[in-house]
């Protein structure tokens, strides 16, 4: 069956402007897609991604306000996102708490108040079908995920199926999601430069005779150093297992779409194909701008994944790779999630101009 999933084209803005996008008429987007999802009353989890210290949020709380407003009870919505395995100091509470604020969601800012979902003080992490859920949004009345279209070392983006799949489960969970994945150091492209070092949490890096060398006891496998290597020469062996890891991602993603509450909870998925090539992700020597797409908005997350995709892969010239940077393809991702039911990769593209 095919899913609709909606393009809103950014209104020209001057080359210069670092200003986000407004993107006008995404509310009424957003309420049109909800009307589909038929959602009740209660408090929405609104998932964000903070990005990196010291960069612009990667997405802008104006954005999340203006979803916000459109959910069925706005005064009750509250923006969320979890701990992070691979960025300071995003791994703690309190940090991700400071940064948060920093970018604009926190008290005084557009968006709602911002929870980190897996907060310890919210409670256990509840445990479905052998996934441990972020406590903060697994009872949520709905979801709206929103979600900076990415390159991703080992899925070979981040859309509203990695935000399920990783950015709703407890951090615990994300860490063994990753286990198996194990990143090598191409040797001859290794400059010595220390950019992977400087960026692994987990002190798994060291630098011998002018050379990274990875400690697979204490690599989680999260794939930080992949993106920070300027050289591609960071990649999974090749007996990862990447496709499995993808599987897993979208077996994950099932379950955070249905979270605690009883049948599946109305959801909206937005993917941001907007300041992309101003953000980190992928090597950036091998990576092919296609500048700003818009916002993609439906009720199917696979569908929004696959409608994202299709526009980078025609945008760089038939390469997912071009713009990524990355070998890794999602089609394990979206094949097992289809598979499972959450949504479908057929879809029909809406196109609205902001």
């Amino acid at each position: 069956m095919s899913s609709v999933v909606h393009l809103l084209e950014p209104a020209p803005s001057p080359a210069a402007d670092l200003a986000p996008p407004r993107l006008e008429g995404l509310e009424d987007l957003v309420r049109q897609v909800l009307v589909r999802a038929r959602p009740g009353t209660g408090a929405w989890a609104v998932k964000t991604w903070l990005g990196p210290p010291q960069r612009p949020a990667a997405v802008a709380p104006a954005w999340a306000a203006r979803v916000a407003s459109a959910l069925p009870d706005p005064e009750a919505a509250f923006c969320t996102d979890t701990l992070s395995i691979t960025t300071a100091p995003l791994d703690t509470v309190a940090g991700h708490q400071d940064v948060a604020a920093a970018k604009g969601y926190g008290p005084g800012g557009p968006a709602p108040e911002f929870k980190v979902a897996d907060d310890p003080d919210l409670g256990p992490a509840p445990a479905v079908d052998g996934i441990d859920l972020a406590a903060g949004t697994a009872g949520a009345a709905g979801l709206a995920v929103l979600t900076p279209f990415r390159p991703h070392p080992h899925a070979g983006f981040l859309g509203a199926i990695t935000s399920l799949g990783l950015g709703l489960v407890d951090r615990a969970a994300k860490l063994e999601l990753h286990l198996g994945i194990r990143p090598q150091v191409d040797t001859p492209l290794c400059a010595g430069c220390g950019s992977c070092l400087a960026v692994c949490l987990w002190d798994a890096i060291v630098l011998k005779a002018g050379r990274a060398m990875i400690d697979h006891e204490q690599c989680t496998g999260c794939g930080e150093c992949m993106n920070a290597c300027f050289m591609a020469g960071v990649a999974p062996e090749e007996t990862a297992g990447i496709p499995r890891f993808q599987e897993r991602v979208a077996e994950a993603a099932v379950v955070a779409r249905r979270g605690t509450v009883a049948g599946t909870r109305p959801a909206v998925f937005l993917n941001f194909l907007v300041r992309r090539d101003r953000s980190s992700g992928g090597p950036a020597r091998k990576r092919t701008p296609c500048g700003d797409l818009g916002v993609l908005v439906g009720n199917d997350p696979v569908a929004v994944d696959r409608a994202a995709w299709d526009l980078v892969v025609e945008r760089c010239g038939g390469s997912l790779e071009a713009w990524s940077g990355f070998r890794q393809q999602p089609d394990a991702l979206l094949e097992r999630a289809e598979a499972l039911g959450l949504g479908s990769s057929e879809h029909r593209l809406v196109r609205h101009t902001g």
